[in-house]
């Protein structure tokens, strides 16, 4: 149906009633009851094609973010490094760090997720001595339906690739026993050459590497701080660099989850 053929309707109406004005105007008015419903209904199906909306796509959203990192993902305040913040190193303000940038995109999906982030380089410098209960309890009781490990800078040249494999796997382990439905993300590390290590970690979850991020100068923090091993970390830009890899993946993991309702 259409407008042209409303309007034809209501033209045949009018030229009816013009032919026979002869007739009585009751006459008229009973014929004309037998028009005006045809005439609704047209009007009515064209105002529903009009106001009808595609239907939206639901996606799985996560509710509890647990990100594991180093001074990327959060460095406190330490004098020796000159460096103030308590925030991924080094970007100028906490909002900039890929930390807060995925919280915010967390938060745009679902208004009640949370998302925590803490430091675990002694896990990476020293895996045989780290106590993962210890250092990570309150995290896993909190049962977090999203985990992202970005680790690699920190851990030494000549690691023991076995120890770091075990304990790596212990650590997925730690995560898993009493939530196995928790998804694991593994980010690789922003500085080039750590390939042993993306392998470790490549093996046990979903995994993206940010080499390709490392071997753009323009993402460092080069001249921006007064220590060189701060420089060495990510700029605002390539924060923002680092968080569009990894939500990317994000991505792709919510669309292999059956949707859950609205939050």
């Amino acid at each position: 149906m259409s407008n042209l053929y409303c309007l034809l309707c209501l033209m045949e109406a009018n030229n009816w009633v013009m032919s026979h004005r002869k007739i009585t105007f009751n006459q008229v008015f009973n014929d004309l009851k037998k028009i005006i419903p045809l005439v609704v209904v047209t009007l009515f199906v064209i105002a529903c094609k009009k106001t009808t909306l595609p239907a939206i796509k639901r996606q799985y959203y996560f509710s509890n973010v647990l990100i594991l990192g180093n001074s990327i993902t959060r460095a406190k305040t330490d004098p020796v490094y000159s460096w103030t913040g308590n925030w991924g190193m080094a970007a100028t303000v906490a909002d900039s760090d890929y930390v807060h940038i995925l919280s915010r995109k967390f938060l745009a999906l679902n208004n009640r997720c949370d998302t925590a982030a803490t430091n675990i380089a002694g896990f990476e410098i020293f895996p045989e001595a780290y106590s993962i209960d210890d250092s990570l309890r309150s995290y896993r009781d909190s049962k977090p339906d999203l985990i992202i490990i970005r680790i690699g800078e920190d851990v030494p040249a000549d690691f023991d690739s076995v120890v770091f494999n075990k304990r790596y796997s212990d650590l997925i382990t730690y995560f898993k026993t009493g939530n196995p439905d928790v998804h694991i993300y593994a980010v690789g590390s922003f500085w080039t050459g750590r390939t042993a290590i993306d392998n470790v970690m490549k093996k046990y979850s979903a995994f993206v590497s940010l080499s390709k991020l490392g071997e753009d100068m323009s993402n460092y923090s080069w001249g921006l701080y007064p220590n060189p091993d701060v420089q060495f970390h990510p700029s605002n830009k390539g924060m923002r660099e680092i968080a569009a890899v990894i939500w990317k993946g994000v991505d792709s993991i919510r669309n292999t989850i059956p949707p859950l309702p609205a939050p």
